[in-house]
């Protein structure tokens, strides 16, 4: 029996939508559904799009939970909420600020069209958990489930490879599961 790896699941780089830092969350969305118009049969469509900074060096992705986060006042009425109080503004002063910037609560159309004009790097969410490439696939399970990732960078070297999704990684638990009752029925 073999034991597969995280370099088993990954998908590469060079397949993966990439964008520029310096992007829009426009741009990064119009990548991202370039790319999953593009996507073959039997492979789960793109989720996210990866941010490279200036070097080409991957620096963060845009996820749907990063896109919906961004388009989420409230999200970043938080983050304010976290650098006022660091920055010693009362409790009191920021209630009342943003009950005012709540009040001018706008449609999802109008959410849209600010968030399209934002930069990615301002709303993607970081790497900063790389898995080898080399990791066996239980050891991937085991790391998306204590850190709560949806997706891991794959590092050949220190030098990322890929990147191994959640939803590549439930295809192949299905797929061996399904395995796994087939054999058993063919032992019966």
């Amino acid at each position: 029996m073999t034991i597969k790896k995280a370099g088993d699941l990954l998908v590469p780089l060079e397949e993966y939508p990439i964008v520029d830092c310096s992007a829009t969350v426009l741009d990064a969305v119009i990548r991202l559904d370039e790319a999953r118009r593009k996507t073959g049969v039997g492979r789960q469509p793109y989720q996210a799009v990866l941010v490279a900074d200036k070097e080409g060096k991957i620096v963060g992705k845009l996820g749907q939970l990063a896109l919906l986060k961004a388009l989420d006042p409230r999200s970043r009425i938080a983050d304010d909420q976290d650098a006022l109080a660091r920055a010693g503004v009362s409790d009191n002063i920021m209630e009342t600020a943003f009950g005012h910037a709540r009040s001018f609560q706008v449609g999802l159309s109008e959410m849209c069209a600010g968030t399209s004009a934002l930069p990615v790097q301002s709303v993607m969410d970081p790497f900063g958990e790389r898995i080898d490439i080399g990791t066996p696939i239980h050891e991937v399970i085991h790391q998306m489930l204590e850190r709560r990732n949806l997706s891991f960078l794959v590092t050949k070297d220190g030098r990322p490879v890929g990147l191994i999704r959640l939803s590549d990684l439930c295809d192949e638990v299905m797929r061996q599961m399904r395995q796994a009752g087939t054999n058993q029925i063919g032992e019966d």
